[in-house]
């Protein structure tokens, strides 16, 4: 089986141990119901057979494979396989979530997808997910965003021209217009005629190759790379400043509020998109801006104190500008259509904080994180079971005529 051809099959995200029970079962049935609810009535129970043993499948070539790449041994690569046939999982994110909480996990991310993109206005959704319409709604309430170099159309032809800013300044990001999170983005600097992608010097080939690759799937955004305060600058890897991910949250009918904060590094030497190996995540205390030591997911039991071997401190440094961040996520939060929980990415430069984009669907167990150290405003599960007996009683509501 080819990696990734499971992906464009239609399922529901659930695994085989799909079971009713208050909070996060609950509400992960009903938003595969109501999924299912989309396609015609007898189709339903062949959609729910074929996704349990297409996932059968799928969880174990995924799983032989993970368990090969990081050596695990046999009795842990069954139980793993176990848990991401119940979950739903993929092995790598049931595999940190175990080592974290030493249990399967509750939400893997193609249930979290399902289930938050349901929860709060659809119009707030959409708008996240596109980052051009974002800036372009946000800047215009003046909130703090990189500048736009450069809006390239898809299908448009890759050339060195369109990266001519990389060249000055701290380079350029490039990313893809639609998405979450950094995926598919990278950051381009040039000497001369000497190229760096990540920090990493690459012929120009590669450079094209690259936004090309962003160009046959979507628009490319061009902006400038943003360089860290000096107060965080040696946390900087690779050119790659530290991102301060903000989690808002608020109740039906209430106001916006700060429940969580970390703080994600690049570890050096190591490829950010490597979810075990390549980044550190360190969470950040809400009501003072205190960095707590970081998690490694490669070791996620063991506590990183320092950002590298003999790299700088993280536990006990404050975050900089801290408040104005939090401010910033805030107002952009309250600029949005509603949204029961978003993550906002932002780098704190030497001119205050700038606010990259929001994320509607992040990724449960960095959203979780902070809350084993109990630096965050509680669970989350209590604040999306609102969100969904508000959307029930809007769809129960008789439509007037």
């Amino acid at each position: 089986m080819r990696k990734g051809l499971w992906r464009g099959l239609p399922w529901d995200g659930m695994g085989w141990a799909a079971r009713s029970g208050p909070g996060l079962p609950a509400l992960r049935l009903s938003a595969a119901r109501e999924w299912r609810a989309g396609f015609p009535l007898l189709l339903r129970p062949l959609i729910v057979l074929a996704d349990r043993l297409g996932w059968s499948l799928a969880a174990f070539v995924r799983t032989v494979r993970f368990a090969r790449a990081v050596r695990m041994r046999p009795r842990a690569a069954l139980r793993l396989y176990g848990d991401c046939l119940a979950s739903g999982g993929s092995p790598i994110e049931v595999h940190v979530w175990r080592a974290l909480h030493g249990e399967r996990h509750p939400l893997p991310a193609r249930s979290a997808a399902r289930l938050l993109s349901r929860l709060g206005d659809p119009a707030g959704h959409k708008l996240l997910a596109d980052k051009l319409a974002l800036a372009e709604r946000l800047s215009a309430h003046g909130i703090a965003l990189p500048p736009l170099h450069a809006h390239i159309p898809r299908g448009s032809a890759a050339t060195l021209d369109l990266l001519d800013d990389a060249g000055t300044g701290a380079g350029v990001f490039v990313k893809p217009r639609h998405g979450r999170g950094g995926e598919g983005g990278f950051a381009v600097t040039r000497s001369g005629t000497a190229w760096h992608v990540e920090g990493r010097p690459v012929p120009a080939a590669r450079v094209l190759a690259r936004l090309d690759r962003v160009l046959a799937r979507d628009d490319a955004l061009v902006q400038p790379q943003l360089v860290a305060a000096d107060a965080l600058a040696d946390l900087a890897v690779e050119g790659r400043a530290p991102v301060l991910r903000l989690a808002t949250a608020w109740l039906p009918g209430g106001a916006p509020f700060l429940h969580s904060a970390l703080l994600m590094l690049v570890q050096p030497g190591q490829s950010l998109r490597d979810f075990l190996h390549g980044m550190v995540f360190a969470p950040v205390d809400p009501a003072t801006g205190a960095v707590s030591h970081g998690v490694c997911f490669a070791r996620p039991r063991d506590r990183v104190e320092r950002l590298g071997a003999d790299g700088a401190r993280l536990a006990g440094r404050r975050i900089p500008d801290f408040d104005a961040a939090v401010a910033l996520a805030l107002r952009a939060m309250a600029e949005v259509p509603p949204l029961a929980l978003v993550h906002w990415d932002i780098i704190v430069t030497p001119s205050g904080p700038i606010l990259l984009e929001g994320n509607s669907a992040g990724n449960w167990i960095l959203a979780t994180l902070p809350g084993l150290g109990g630096l965050d405003g509680g669970p989350l599960a209590p604040i999306l079971e609102q969100w969904h007996a508000a959307a029930r009683l809007r769809l129960a509501r008789p439509r007037s005529i």
